[in-house]
C-alpha cells in the first residue's frame, strides 16, 4: 500500500477527488480491517459448520474457534460451530467460554457460549429419552 501511495503522490496532476484518495487510503484501509476480518472469520466458521462431520476439524478448529470468541472476530459463528462439532474438545472450550465474570470471553460471548452448553444438554437429554 506505501508503494502504491508514494507511486500516486508522486505524479504531476490529480484530480482533487484522486489526490483525497491517495491522502486517506491507509485511514480507509485500516478502518476496514475488523470489519473484513470479522466477515470472512463468520464466514470459514459458517462454511465449517456446514461439513457433514465438523468434528473433523477438532485438531485446529477448536483453538482457532476459541481464540476468535476470545478477540471478538467471528464470535457467534465460532461458538455456533463449537457446538457443531460436539467433541470433548469443542466442549472444553465451550465451558472456558462460558465462564463469567471474569472469563476469557466478553460479557455477551460467555452468555451465548452457556447457552450453546445448554443447548448441547438439552438435546443429550432429549436423545438419551428417544432411545430409552
Amino acid at each position: 500500500m506505501d508503494e502504491l501511495v508514494r507511486e500516486w503522490r508522486g505524479r504531476e496532476r490529480l484530480y482533487p477527488l484522486q489526490r483525497h484518495v491517495v491522502e486517506h487510503v491507509e485511514a480507509a484501509i485500516l478502518t476496514m480491517i475488523p470489519r473484513l476480518r470479522d466477515d470472512i472469520a463468520d464466514s470459514v466458521f459458517r462454511w465449517l459448520a456446514l461439513d457433514s462431520d465438523p468434528g473433523r476439524f477438532a485438531d485446529w478448529a477448536v483453538d482457532t474457534a476459541e481464540r476468535c470468541v476470545i478477540e471478538d472476530i467471528g464470535a457467534d459463528s465460532a461458538i455456533e460451530l463449537l457446538g457443531a462439532m460436539g467433541s470433548p474438545e469443542a466442549r472444553a472450550a465451550l465451558d472456558r467460554l462460558s465462564v463469567k465474570p471474569g472469563g476469557p470471553a466478553s460479557w455477551d460471548n460467555a452468555e451465548a457460549a452457556q447457552g450453546k452448553l445448554f443447548d448441547l444438554g438439552t438435546e443429550r437429554r432429549s436423545g438419551s429419552r428417544r432411545g430409552s
